[in-house]
């Protein structure tokens, strides 16, 4: 039967003899690690290690551990030393080396000792894999915060949409990310964001995108045989659904990271949660827009209305007047309205403003701008127009309008006076093209109407 002795057999600072099984051996080595700090550095652990290591086997100790991503050693040079044991490590196994009474160390003290040894270093296993997830969790904090600041900011969809790739991509550091927006069986793109110029498809069919993940399904990495990999000729990496409200479902899209690490489940998880926050800014971005065109656009007509043209014609003089380009505004008045309205009753005189707005709306070119100006009264803004060009385009409208036939809705014919004004010719500031513009539109209308003056 073994005998046990009190610990202080062994005080701390002083040397543990390597004797037999004795317990006051075991518990010395015990002792001797006691003192190891397990919440320190690595680089402190192994040292104390080397320490407790050097009071047993009272020589030279040499300590390897395969830490990523860079080893670890600490303790003598292992010239003349031998190796004692081996141990369970973080990256694999560690080693034991050591000289003095080492050599001849009992089997129940060298299994002490690696016991020992073991115990430390799966504690530093675990703490740097809960400080990992610590930082990964600051890290997703930290993004969701930068991410919903970013977002809080009601903008519209344009913006919205571009606010969106740029937060999610640098948060991932993708090279490349689109978002796109259901368009009936398809999925249509409506922003692209890549830094090396990578080429996305325009549109994916509704199917394929269904068969990797539908509208409220948590992030997905498509599989190797995806189809969605034939429609994107970028690679994809993984891809977010969005459910954007409404019947209306949104994707994003995101390719290889710029560190080639894969999208881990802690990814997709954060990645679910800026998809969420990114589809209620998209929806809200949506519902501004609507609330602002219901503000700025005529509703009989379909034009802008007189804010939407005062906005409109104040960003493009602004531009005429930096780039010093041409600028023209285009006033038209409907001849004899009041008659029509006074002949067949104002839901007449309503379809006539709607015939005159559809001709204005879809007639000119895609920077053109047409607004109802009041009452009978339309406005064109012709941005990088001088005046001998306008005059040609309100000519061509004049006779369109000229040449509408009478129908069920509207059953007489119609005709329009034009007056034209410019930048930089007519004047310098709006509110002079405007006057300018006015005036000779009077002149058209006091020369017989149905034609076209210059100011």
């Amino acid at each position: 039967m073994l005998v046990t002795t009190e610990p202080s057999a062994a005080p701390q600072g002083g040397t543990v003899p390597p004797g037999g099984g004795d317990l006051s051996a075991l518990a010395g080595i015990a002792l001797a690690f006691s003192g190891v700090p397990l919440a320190g550095t690595p680089e402190q652990v192994a040292s104390a290690s080397v320490e407790a290591v050097r009071r047993v086997v009272r020589g030279p100790v040499s300590l390897a551990v395969p830490t990523r991503p860079v080893p670890l050693s600490a303790g003598d040079p292992r010239d003349g030393l031998s190796l004692l044991a081996r141990f369970p490590a973080p990256g694999g196994e560690g080693e034991l080396w050591a000289g003095g009474d080492g050599a001849g160390l009992p089997d129940e003290a060298r299994a002490a000792l690696v016991e020992q040894l073991t115990r430390v270093w799966q504690i530093q296993e675990l703490r740097a894999a809960q400080t990992l997830e610590l930082d990964q969790l600051r890290f997703h904090l930290n993004a969701l915060q930068q991410v919903a600041r970013t977002l809080a900011v009601v903008r519209g969809a344009e913006e919205t949409e571009r606010l969106v790739l740029d937060s999610v991509g640098e948060v991932f550091f993708a090279w490349w990310a689109a978002l796109y927006h259901t368009d009936g069986e398809q999925y249509t793109c409506r922003a692209v964001r890549s830094l090396r110029g990578e080429s996305v498809a325009y549109a994916i069919p509704s199917r394929v995108v269904r068969a990797v993940a539908a509208p409220g399904e948590p992030p997905v990495v498509p599989g190797k045989d995806a189809e969605i990999r034939d429609h994107v000729p970028a690679e994809v990496s993984v891809v977010a659904p969005l459910d954007l409200g409404e019947g209306n479902a949104g994707l994003l899209i995101l390719g290889r990271r710029m560190t080639d690490a894969p999208y881990e489940p802690h990814d997709l998880a954060l990645l679910r949660a800026l998809a969420d926050a990114s589809a209620i800014a998209l929806r809200n971005a949506e519902l501004v827009d609507r609330l602002r065109a219901q503000a700025t656009i005529d509703p009989l007509t379909g034009c802008h209305n007189r804010r939407g043209f005062d906005e409109i014609l104040s960003v493009e003089f602004a531009r005429a007047r930096r780039y010093n380009r041409p600028l023209s505004v285009v006033l038209l008045d409907i001849d004899h309205f009041k008659h029509i309205n006074d002949d067949f009753g104002h839901e007449v005189g309503d379809h006539a403003l709607q015939r005159i707005g559809r001709a204005v709306r879809h007639t000119f070119r895609a920077t053109d701008s047409a607004c109802r100006y009041g009452g009978e009264e339309f406005a064109l803004i012709f941005p990088e127009t001088g005046k001998e060009e306008a005059f040609r385009l309100a000519e061509r409208l004049r006779i369109l309008i000229e040449q509408l036939p009478p129908n069920a809705e509207v059953p007489r014919s119609l005709t329009a006076s034009f007056g034209i004004a410019s930048f930089p010719d007519d004047a310098v500031e709006t509110a002079e093209l405007l006057r300018a513009a006015d005036r000779a539109l009077y002149q058209a209308k006091a020369r017989g109407r149905n034609r076209v003056e210059l100011a």
